[in-house]
C-alpha cells in the first residue's frame, strides 16, 4: 500500500535538511521545488483518522509535527538564503495557494501550525532587514499565510503602511497580501477598502498599481455589507473610466464578487449585458462573455435578463467584424443559457429563435476548424431536442414545422458535404466525423420524439433520391475514372466511402423510425411507400456495394414486415381476415430477394456477411439469415466462432419456423434455391390445414440443438447468456405447444373432422363445476404455472446480465410480458365459483403452495403493466380485490406473509 504524505513526512523533513545544506550548485532550488509538489499533494489528503494512523504505525499528532518542522526549515530558508532561494519559497506557497482547499483546512491552516508566530517572525526579520524587492517577497509570504497571519497585529500594520509606500513592487506586493487578509477577516476588509478607493481613484498613480488595484476588489466579499460597498464603489470606477484595460478588470472583480453573493447577481448581469452591445469595444465585449461563462461554470443559469441577453449574443454571432474566438465563445454561452431557459421562453417566440439559431448555426459550419463545426451541430442537436419536446410546442402545432427546418438543414448540409465540387479540399475522415454529427441531431430526434418519425422519414425518402442523383450525375460525368464494371469497387478507394458509410447511418435511422412508428394515416402509407421505392432504388444502384444493396433490401422486408402488422391489426379490428395477405408475400418474395443478394457478397467480404446476417436476424429476415451464417460456418478457422456461427444457423431456423406458424393461414411457402444445405431447407406449407403444433416443436428443437452446440463447445462459459436465452425461449415454446395441445381438447370442429375444419373454442356450460372440469382445470393450472416460473426466470436473467443494451432488454422484457399475460390467460380460462376450497386450485400436486395462485396471477401481471397500461393496471387491481378476502382466509395460520399490492397502491 502506497504511504499517504502524513507517513512520509519525516523522511520529507530529513530529505530537505539534507539537501538544503547541500554546496552542490542548484540543489537547494531542487529541493524547493520538491518539498513544493509534496506539500501540495499533502494539502490535497484528508486529515487522518485515528485507523489509518494505526494502519501506518504513527502516533497521533506526529504528522504535525513533522509539518512544523518542514515550514520552519522553509521560513528559515528564506530568512537566510540567497535571492533565489527566497523566490523559490515564495513560489512554492504561491502555488499552494492558488490549489488550497475551499474549506480552508488545509495544512497551512492555523489549527494544524502549533509554531506559526515562530514562522511569522522570521519572515518579519526579512522585511525589517531587507531591501525593496525582499520586502516585496516578505509580503507575499504574508498573504500566502493570510490564515494565521490575519490575527497578528504587527502583520496588519505592516500590510497597511506598505500601502502608502514609495516603491511600486512593495506596493503591488501589499495590495495582494491585504486582498488575502481581506477574504478572512471583515473589519481588516474595510479599513483595507478605504485605502483602495483612495489609491485607485487617484489622478498620480501608475497604471500597474491601479490594475493591481482593480484585482484586489475581488477579495471584497466578505460580509455582505462590504461587498455591497465594494460593488457600488467598483461599478462607479467604471462608469467613469474610459480605459478599456481597467474596465475589463474591474467587470471581471465585479463578477467575483457578485458570485459570492446572489443579491448582487441581477445587477451584475445587467452590467454584462450592457457591455455586449455593439457599441462596445471588442475588448469589453470578450470580457463580458467571460463574465458570463464564469457564472455559467458556478451553475447561475437562470438570467434576469435571459431574452435581452440572447439577443445580444445573436448579434455578436451575426456581425461579421467579430473575432472568430469570441464568437465561439459566445456560442458556447448561448447553448448555457438556452439549454436551461428554453422550457420558460414563451412558445410564440421560438421560431424566431429557432430561425436565428439556424443562421448562426449555418454560419459557423462555413467555419475552417473542424471543432467549432461540430460544436454548431452540437447545439442545434441539444436545443432542438429540448424545444421539439416542449408539450405546447408538441400541441400547439408548430413542433413539426420547426422540426422540419431542422431536418431539412440537416440534410441539406450533409448534401453539400459529400458533394465533390464543394468539399474536394476536405479529406474524408474530416467529412465523415462532420456527416455523423449532423447525423447524431436525427438520431437524437428519432429517438426521443416519436410523432416525428413519419416527418424524419418523409425527408429522408427526399434526400436518399437527391443523393442517388447527385451519384449518377456524378458518375456520368466521369468524375471517378472508372469503368461500370469498377464501379462497385469504387468505393474502396474514393469519394463513395463516404456516401458508402453515410447510407448506412441513415439505414439505421430509418430503422428506428420503422420500429417505433405509431401513426397509421393516409399520410403515412404514402411515406412508406415512396420508402419502399427508394430502397428498390438503391438496391439497383451500381454505384453502391453489394453489402449496401443487402442492407437496403433488408430494410424492405422490415418495411414490408411493418405493413403486415399494420394490416393485421387492422384486419383484427375490422374482422377481414385476408387484409394482410399482400403484404405476407411480399415479405416472403423479400426473403428470396435478400437470399439473391447474400450470395452477392464476396468471398473476401465475411466480416460484411457476417453483419448482414445479423441485421437479417435483427429485422426478421429469419431465412436470409440462416442463409448467411449457413455459408460463413465453413470459412470461419476458430472452434468457438465456428460453434457460435452454428448455433445461430439453428437459431435462424428456429425462428423461420416460428415465422412460418405466423404465416400458416395464409397457405403460402417458402424454400431455399437449389445448393444449400440440409440445415437451411425451407418448410412448405399446404395450402388446406397446417399442423401448428408440429411447427412449434421443431422450432422448439432447433434452439434445443443451438444451446447443446455452444455447450459443446468447451467454452460455454463464454456463451452462459445464449444458452440460458435458448433455454428459455425452448422452454416457452414447449409450453405454448401444451397451451395448444389444452385448446385442442376443449375444440370440436364444426364441420367434420377433415382437413379444412375451422377450430373454435367450446362454449362451457353455465352449471359447469369443479368435478366435471377438475383434469382440465388442473391442466391450465399448470400451464399457467409454467408461464408464471419462465416469466419469473426471464426477470432473473435480465437481472443477472446488467449490462445489456436497451433494445436487448425491451426483448427479453417483452417475452417475460407475453409469458405472464399467458400465464394470466390460461389461469383465468376456468373461473369456477368456491373453486378455492377445492385441491385442484393447488399449482401442483409436487408443491405445497398455500397462496391462491389467481391472486399471484394478477399480481405478477400488474407489476409488468405499471409503465405501460395503466388503464389495464387499474382494471386488475380491482379485481385483485375479489381475490383479498380469499387470500386472507387461505392464508390464516401460515407461515408466508403476502404482501398486499393493492394496499401498497
Amino acid at each position: 500500500m502506497e504511504k499517504v504524505p502524513a507517513a512520509c513526512a519525516m523522511d520529507w523533513s530529513i530529505q530537505l535538511e539534507k539537501s538544503l545544506r547541500s554546496q552542490k550548485p542548484g540543489k537547494s532550488v531542487e529541493a524547493l521545488e520538491e518539498i513544493g509538489r509534496r506539500l501540495e499533494w499533502w494539502n490535497s489528503e484528508s486529515e487522518l483518522r485515528f485507523a489509518e494512523y494505526c494502519m501506518f504505525g504513527l502516533v497521533p499528532g506526529e504528522d504535525k509535527l513533522f509539518l512544523n518542522a518542514i515550514l520552519l526549515r522553509l521560513a528559515d530558508a528564506f530568512r537566510l538564503g540567497n535571492k533565489q532561494i527566497k523566490n523559490g519559497v515564495v513560489k512554492l506557497f504561491l502555488r499552494m495557494k492558488k490549489r488550497k482547499k475551499r474549506n480552508g483546512e488545509g495544512i497551512l491552516s492555523k489549527g494544524k501550525l502549533e509554531n506559526y508566530l515562530e514562522l511569522l517572525s522570521r519572515v518579519k526579520e526579512v522585511f525589517d532587514k531587507g531591501d525593496a524587492e525582499e520586502r516585496a517577497l516578505a509580503l507575499l509570504l504574508f498573504g500566502c499565510w493570510a490564515d494565521f497571519a490575519k490575527d497578528c497585529a504587527d502583520i496588519r500594520y505592516i500590510l497597511l503602511s506598505s500601502l502608502v509606500s514609495g516603491d511600486v513592487l512593495e506596493v503591488k506586493a501589499a495590495l495582494f497580501a491585504a486582498g488575502c487578509l481581506s477574504e478572512l477577516s471583515d473589519d481588516f476588509a474595510n479599513v483595507f477598502l478605504e485605502i483602495l478607493i483612495v489609491i485607485v481613484s487617484s489622478p498620480e498613480i501608475s497604471r500597474d498599481l491601479k490594475l493591481a488595484g482593480g484585482r484586489a476588489f475581488s477579495k471584497l466579499w466578505c460580509s455582505f455589507s462590504l461587498a455591497e460597498k465594494a460593488y457600488k464603489t467598483g461599478l462607479k470606477l467604471i462608469m467613469d473610466s474610459s480605459e478599456d484595460g481597467f474596465s475589463a478588470l474591474m467587470l471581471t472583480s465585479l463578477s467575483r464578487i457578485a458570485s459570492r453573493w446572489m443579491l448582487l447577481l441581477p445587477t451584475q448581469i445587467e452590467l454584462l449585458a450592457v457591455f455586449l452591445s455593439e457599441e462596445r469595444s471588442m475588448h469589453m465585449q470578450a470580457t463580458s462573455l467571460r463574465c458570463h461563462r464564469f457564472f455559467l461554470a458556478r451553475g447561475v443559469c437562470d438570467f434576469p435578463s435571459t431574452t435581452d441577453t440572447v439577443y445580444k449574443l445573436f448579434g455578436i454571432l451575426h456581425r461579421s467584424e467579430s473575432q472568430p474566438p469570441v464568437q465561439l465563445e459566445a456560442l458556447r454561452i448561448l447553448h448555457k443559457i438556452l439549454l436551461f431557459n428554453l422550457s420558460i421562453i414563451p412558445c410564440v417566440e421560438i421560431p424566431d429563435l429557432f430561425l436565428k439559431l439556424l443562421v448562426v448555426v449555418k454560419s459557423m459550419l462555413q467555419s475552417n476548424i473542424v471543432s467549432t463545426r461540430v460544436l454548431a451541430v452540437r447545439v442545434l442537436a441539444d436545443l432542438s431536442g429540448k424545444v421539439l419536446g416542449r408539450e405546447d410546442i408538441v400541441s400547439g402545432g408548430s413542433g413539426p414545422a420547426l422540426a422540419s427546418q431542422v431536418i431539412s438543414f440537416v440534410l441539406d448540409q450533409i448534401l453539400l458535404l459529400v458533394t465533390p465540387e464543394v468539399n474536394e479540399y476536405q479529406p474524408d475522415f474530416s467529412v465523415e466525423l462532420e456527416v455523423k454529427s449532423l447525423l447524431y441531431i436525427l438520431f437524437n430526434l428519432v429517438e426521443k420524439h416519436s410523432y416525428l418519425h413519419c416527418l424524419v422519414l418523409n425527408n429522408i425518402c427526399l434526400f436518399i433520391n437527391k443523393l442517388i442523383r447527385m451519384i449518377d450525375k456524378v458518375m456520368d460525368t466521369g468524375k471517378t475514372g472508372l469503368s461500370n464494371h469498377e464501379v462497385t469497387e469504387f468505393g474502396s478507394h474514393g469519394k463513395l466511402v463516404v456516401e458508402s458509410k453515410l447510407m448506412l447511418c441513415v439505414l439505421k435511422i430509418v430503422v428506428v423510425c420503422l420500429q417505433n412508428l405509431e401513426q397509421t394515416d393516409a399520410g403515412t402509407s404514402q411515406v412508406l411507400d415512396e420508402l419502399k421505392r427508394q430502397a428498390e432504388i438503391v438496391c439497383q444502384c451500381r454505384s453502391f456495394n453489394s453489402y449496401i444493396c443487402m442492407s437496403y433490401c433488408l430494410l424492405l422486408h422490415l418495411h414490408s414486415t411493418f405493413i403486415c402488422m399494420w394490416q393485421t391489426a387492422e384486419g383484427l379490428i375490422s374482422h377481414h381476415r385476408n387484409s394482410s395477405l399482400f403484404s405476407l408475400d411480399s415479405i416472403l418474395q423479400l426473403d428470396r430477394s435478400g437470399l439473391d443478394c447474400a450470395k452477392m457478397l464476396g468471398r473476401n467480404s465475411y466480416w460484411c456477411s457476417y453483419k448482414a446476417g445479423r441485421n437479417a436476424a435483427c429485422q426478421g429476415a429469419w431465412s436470409t439469415a440462416a442463409f448467411i451464417f449457413e455459408q460463413l460456418k465453413g470459412v470461419v478457422h476458430s472452434a468457438s466462432c465456428s460453434c457460435w456461427l452454428k448455433s445461430l444457423v439453428q437459431f435462424s431456423t428456429a425462428e423461420k419456423y416460428i415465422q412460418l406458424f405466423a404465416f400458416a393461414e395464409q397457405g403460402t411457402s417458402i424454400a431455399h434455391s437449389e445448393g444449400n444445405s440440409d440445415a437451411t431447407v425451407g418448410t412448405t406449407l399446404t395450402s388446406n390445414y397446417y399442423n401448428y403444433m408440429e411447427i412449434l416443436l421443431r422450432a422448439c428443437d432447433a434452439l434445443r440443438s443451438a444451446e447443446e452446440i455452444l455447450a459443446a463447445s468447451g467454452i460455454g462459459h463464454m456463451f452462459s447468456f445464449q444458452r440460458w436465452f435458448l433455454a428459455l425461449r425452448a422452454k416457452a415454446l414447449e409450453t405454448v405447444v401444451d397451451v395448444m395441445k389444452l385448446l385442442d381438447t376443449i375444440s370440436f370442429t364444426q364441420d367434420g373432422t377433415g382437413s379444412g375444419g375451422q377450430l373454435e373454442r367450446r362454449i362451457l356450460l353455465p352449471g359447469a363445476t369443479s368435478q366435471t372440469l377438475g383434469p382440465l382445470i388442473h391442466s391450465s393450472m399448470e400451464v399457467s404455472c409454467q408461464m408464471t416460473k419462465l416469466a419469473r426466470e426471464l426477470d432473473l436473467l435480465l437481472a443477472s446480465f446488467m449490462g445489456m443494451d436497451r433494445q436487448s432488454v425491451t426483448s427479453v422484457s417483452a417475452l417475460a410480458l407475453s409469458c405472464s399475460l399467458v400465464a394470466f390467460t390460461t389461469g383465468f380460462a376456468f373461473l369456477v365459483p368456491n373453486l378455492h376450497s377445492s385441491e385442484n386450485y393447488r399449482i401442483s400436486k409436487s408443491h405445497n403452495l398455500v397462496e391462491p395462485f389467481h391472486a399471484l396471477l394478477i399480481e405478477d401481471l400488474v407489476g409488468r403493466l405499471r409503465h405501460i397500461d395503466s388503464e389495464t393496471r387499474k382494471n386488475l387491481l380491482f379485481l385483485l380485490k375479489s381475490f383479498a378476502i380469499i387470500k386472507a382466509v387461505f392464508c390464516q395460520g401460515s407461515k408466508l406473509e403476502f404482501p398486499m399490492l393493492l394496499m401498497r397502491q
